[in-house]
């Protein structure tokens, strides 16, 4: 077989040595799990692939020494990496050199022969770019997408041109509003939601209450009055401006401080709308919002805080981003409680960053960054929860069970001692809903028109508009891989929902 180039990663193979030989194998071995039966031959109880590997015979037309700086890039790679072959560009192997490279000197170490052998620890190769199929393409290659209107279900044929099966990611966007998914493959099936959730009952429901979506300049909350005190910190001044600009909510106008204060900032508010029973104040609240926090250079401050009050003003309480760090990139995410002792609850520190990583490990900027920004709050009775990298920082303050959500605040400012503000400190986006309201009405879905749900089945994840639930995976489910050819998946919606949603499936080969 000639090949015109063999890559590992970024690296042409071909431009350090002549390449001899290849084998890659026909297969991947089996081990097969058997148990022997009391009468003649054994049954199968398990099979699984194993790993291989891959052998590479070469010659370098250099000497020894020459020879070693060329392949020690090679083989002291810890990582996996991806391999390429001229003959099948559509592939790629996931790989790491296994073992030692030996070598034979010739013609007094003018030229070198050896063989490098790499391990693929999955036992396969897979596609190089992921396969789509949506109602777009439907009817193609990949598959058809078959939406039954009277019920709302849909039958999916997808096409799996592998030669092993694939776990796909599934993406549903809700066109009407929906409180249950039940997704069944050959492989296995899965239940999203509650499959009993009702349209519309004399029970406690939720209600939804605002959504800037629909208010894309925020024109429902207004400025505060001249002087008015910053709920959760009177240090905090709000003589400035908040404007929205380009994305969401920003600091037009710093205003000014007094002698006692720190941070100067603008304010907004709005009282929560009435619920459907015409009552203001929400003892079970809930509140979605998208932050964008991206310091364009070291030294950049500034502080963006969204706080729940009563109708009083006193805190509940709040979620916010400090920057107070003048010299460096640090920055925190803070949650903020009420009741007898209102006090900082939790602070976790990450680089303000666009979340691109450069070193920042652990304390990368995944929460607020450009495609991102995702976060919530919740309210049920005494219960108050702070959504935070997947997952929610809950605490229980006994003196709030009973005391309700009555005005939303957006506070933006800067710390007096610094004049580098953030290139970006923003409010993209923010909703709230009242939960357990006791009155006959339609009610809110779990899954609301336009929202996104995505399953990840490889990685046994769940995301509702990119915050992480899979507390909504119903016991007994299995996240399920595709198999090779064509299969069917089959998906439907709670029962009162005919309209069936947007679908949209991705998935990449793997061939033996």
């Amino acid at each position: 077989m000639d090949y015109s180039s063999v890559k590992l990663g970024d690296i042409e193979l071909m431009k350090l040595m002549i390449i001899n030989d290849v084998r890659r194998g026909i297969s991947t071995a089996m081990n097969n799990s058997i148990y022997d039966r009391y009468s003649d031959g054994s049954d199968v109880i398990a099979s699984r692939l194993l790993s291989k590997k891959i052998e590479i015979d070469f010659t370098i037309l250099d000497n020894i020494v020459e020879t070693k700086k060329k392949l020690s890039p090679i083989i002291s790679q810890k990582n996996l990496q991806k391999l390429f072959f001229s003959d099948d560009p559509n592939i790629y192997w996931n790989v790491i050199a296994d073992g030692e490279i030996k070598v034979t000197e010739h013609n007094n170490g003018k030229y070198t022969t050896g063989t490098i052998t790499f391990l693929v620890p999955s036992g396969h190769a897979e596609s190089v770019t992921s396969n789509i199929l949506n109602a777009t393409n439907s009817g193609g290659e990949n598959g058809t997408i078959t939406p039954n209107k009277t019920n709302g279900s849909i039958e999916i044929k997808v096409n799996n041109k592998g030669t092993l099966p694939t776990f796909p990611k599934i993406k549903l966007t809700n066109v009407s509003e929906n409180g249950y998914f039940g997704i069944v493959g050959v492989k296995g099936l899965i239940g999203l939601g509650n499959i009993n959730e009702a349209d519309g009952v004399t029970n406690p429901m939720s209600e939804q209450l605002y959504d800037s979506a629909s208010d894309t300049s925020f024109s429902d909350f207004k400025d505060v009055a001249p002087g008015t005190p910053n709920p959760q910190n009177n240090w905090l001044a709000t003589n400035g401006k908040l404007e929205f600009q380009t994305d969401g909510l920003r600091l037009k106008d710093q205003g000014t401080v007094d002698s006692r204060q720190g941070v100067a900032g603008g304010m907004k508010v709005m009282t929560l709308p009435a619920d459907s029973n015409g009552h203001v104040g929400a003892v079970n609240f809930y509140s979605y919002f998208n932050i964008f926090a991206w310091a364009g250079a070291f030294g950049q401050t500034g502080l963006l805080q969204v706080l729940f009050t009563d109708k009083n003003d006193k805190l509940v309480a709040g979620y916010g981003v400090s920057k107070g760090d003048m010299v460096g990139n640090k920055a925190s995410m803070k949650c903020w409680v009420g009741g007898n002792s209102p006090r900082e609850y939790a602070s976790n520190d990450f680089i303000s960053n666009n979340g691109e990583g450069n070193g920042a490990g652990s304390m990368n900027n995944t929460s607020f960054n450009e495609r991102t920004g995702h976060s919530d709050f919740v309210k049920t009775g005494s219960q108050l929860e702070f959504y935070w990298k997947g997952s929610r920082i809950k605490a229980i303050i006994p003196e709030l069970e009973t005391v309700e959500i009555a005005k939303v605040y957006i506070y933006i400012g800067q710390y007096v001692q610094s004049n580098k503000f953030m290139t970006n400190l923003s409010l993209r986006n923010i909703s709230y809903r009242k939960d357990q309201v006791s009155v006959w009405s339609n009610v809110p879905n779990r899954y609301a028109a336009g929202s996104v749900v995505e399953i990840d089945m490889e990685n046994d994840k769940i995301f509702t508009n990119g915050v992480a639930t899979n507390k909504d995976f119903v016991n007994g489910g299995k996240f399920f891989s595709i198999p090779p050819g064509e299969s069917t998946i089959i998906i439907n919606q709670s029962a009162f929902n005919h309209t069936p949603p947007q679908v949209e499936l991705t998935w990449k080969e793997n061939y033996l």
